[in-house]
């Protein structure tokens, strides 16, 4: 296996220390892929000593852009077309929002080290996530500190190990954030809500399993524009927890077929007004 390919969490500031330190390539070219469903947020960030190539990683086809697919990622690694000597993969949910499915992808990146030698690093934004999925997750992949060393963990690790290091290092805004266990109403953003925390609220909805693909399209607009679509998507997302609510509520007096399909419509955010009609008129 190739020990040097091995996936590495962190937060973005120990992540950029390695790469300036030592995972720079010495008397060479330094190259960096990041590989992103938000190419925004890389925009302005640059690791020093290194060039820096950001590719789109989208459920929506488009010239340039890579498919957001487990496989489509892991062939992006393993053929390295680009030649780079180091990737971020900042696609964490691409398996899906659970704990369990995150697990399996840090599994399958750890899998292919061995068809590449390329440093893989993770971002870990530990305000989202508890400290029992940090936890969780450093036992499968290593948790770099911020002094650009890798804490390898050899044993039940604790839960300030890793989490506690990657609050104390996240470039992220300071936002209070509600549990995210199941579907549940969070507190409405405030106006003039910055990037961060829309891009922070976007993961709690996916996280409950909403698809809120159209809302990631408002981190690229104007302030304007980002608190409309915002706005928009929010009142969907509250009227579909609604929904799913008295869904349950009346689930034994619905046909099950109908409870499914309602509870996957729900969480695509589509036809709400059909859903509400079918619940009250059975």
């Amino acid at each position: 296996m190739g020990e040097n390919a091995r996936p590495k969490l962190g937060s973005l500031p120990a992540i950029f220390e390695a790469l300036e330190g030592s995972f720079a390539v010495e008397g060479g070219t330094s190259r960096l892929r990041v590989i992103t469903r938000h190419p925004d947020r890389w925009q302005s960030i640059k690791p020093n000593g290194w060039s820096v190539d950001v590719i789109w990683c989208s459920p929506r086809p488009g010239n340039g852009r890579l498919p957001y697919e487990a496989q489509a990622v892991i062939s992006e690694l393993v053929t390295n077309e680009t030649k780079a000597t180091a990737f971020i993969v900042d696609v964490l949910d691409i398996n899906g929002p659970t704990t369990d499915d995150v697990s399996t992808w840090l599994l399958s990146i750890d899998d292919c080290a061995d068809m590449h030698d390329v440093p893989v690093f993770i971002p870990l934004d530990a305000t989202i996530h508890t400290e029992q999925q940090v936890a969780r997750w450093a036992t499968i992949a290593p948790v770099l500190s911020f002094n650009a060393t890798v804490s390898t963990i050899t044993q039940e690790p604790t839960l300030s190990t890793a989490s506690e290091q990657l609050k104390r290092e996240t470039l992220a805004e300071s936002v209070a954030l509600e549990p995210t266990d199941g579907l549940r109403h969070l507190a409405r953003l405030p106006d003039g809500f910055s990037v961060d925390a829309l891009r922070r609220r976007i993961m709690q909805w996916r996280r409950m399993g909403f698809d809120v693909s159209d809302l990631e399209v408002a981190l690229l607009q104007d302030a304007h524009e980002r608190e409309h679509c915002y706005r928009r998507v929010e009142s969907a997302v509250r009227r579909a927890i609604d929904l799913d609510r008295l869904l349950t509520e009346m689930q034994h007096e619905l046909h099950p077929a109908h409870v499914e399909r309602d509870r996957f419509r729900l969480r695509q955010l589509t036809g709400l007004d059909a859903i509400e009609q079918s619940i009250v008129g059975e």
